[in-house]
């Protein structure tokens, strides 16, 4: 593991009164929203609370065979007063390139690689089927086409010691509405957005709680702390460190800003929430 990032990971970890506060490079997590639109101080006790997240692989877009992961997760708490209050993400990463898969081995030799992003920006409406454990997300979707040239720099070993990257990244559409829904009891997934082909695909992992949960958690199996990020789930990060899309060991769920790498902003994110 590289000295200078165990060196930051310790550093952050130490800082014990770091929150997820401290993360402002990260992306907003959640989009929240109220049904009805009433003050968040007037909710009261909360009556119950829910929470989903599941992983699933996509394979087609529209006709054509691709290769990706899709992550989605939300959160609804129901209040007293009638209210509902509801928080969700979502993100899908595909290539059409079959021969390479987005999380690829790290190639010692210079390449192109074109990719597709969507990320779900505004969220409406999330909810969970719990006799069908059916489940059903809208709201609006931004989808990128990235291509980015790698520009890999060996010794005269042929050992890997650095490499550069030039991005170039194309709105396919912005601000669109889409609605993603998972059926057959967590089989099957589909996630519609107007403007580009259906992604379609299975769901390999899912996870529904009614305590409180920490968006940051990456090791989903880990029973004795199943709503706190641990040391374990940082090092999963930075054993990931440096990987994008196409190179490397990549996972969306790591990518906390999503700017399709593994980074220092991903790591300290993490960090800073340790035991949160």
């Amino acid at each position: 593991m590289n000295k200078k990032i165990v060196a930051i990971l310790l550093a952050v970890i130490a800082v014990g009164g770091l929150s997820i506060a401290a993360t402002a490079n990260a992306m907003p997590f959640m989009n929240w929203r109220t049904f009805p639109n009433i003050p968040s101080n007037s909710h009261g006790p909360r009556l119950q609370q829910s929470f989903v997240r599941w992983n699933g692989l996509i394979t087609e877009w529209g006709t054509t065979n691709v290769t990706g992961a899709i992550q989605a997760q939300s959160r609804t708490i129901v209040f007293n007063d009638a209210s509902t209050r509801q928080g969700a993400s979502a993100t899908a990463i595909w290539t059409t390139n079959t021969t390479r898969p987005i999380n690829a081995l790290r190639d010692r030799e210079n390449f192109t690689y074109t990719f597709f992003a969507a990320r779900l920006t505004n969220a409406s409406v999330s909810g969970l089927n719990v006799g069908s454990n059916d489940f059903f997300l809208n709201g609006t979707w931004t989808v990128y086409q990235v291509t980015t040239n790698f520009t890999i720099i060996t010794d005269i070993s042929g050992t890997i010691t650095s490499f550069h990257r030039s991005q170039d990244a194309t709105a396919l559409v912005s601000n669109a509405y889409g609605e993603l829904t998972v059926k057959d009891s967590w089989a099957n997934f589909t996630l519609a957005i107007n403007g580009v082909n259906p992604l379609t695909g299975s769901v390999h992992r899912q996870i529904t709680r009614s305590m409180q949960f920490n968006p940051f958690k990456i090791n989903e199996d880990d029973e004795a702390n199943p709503t706190t990020v641990t040391k374990a789930d940082v090092l999963s990060i930075t054993q990931a460190y440096g990987a994008m899309p196409g190179w490397g060991n990549y996972d969306q769920r790591m990518d906390y800003n999503f700017n399709y790498k593994i980074d220092i902003v991903d790591l300290t994110t993490a960090a800073a929430n340790v035991n949160a």
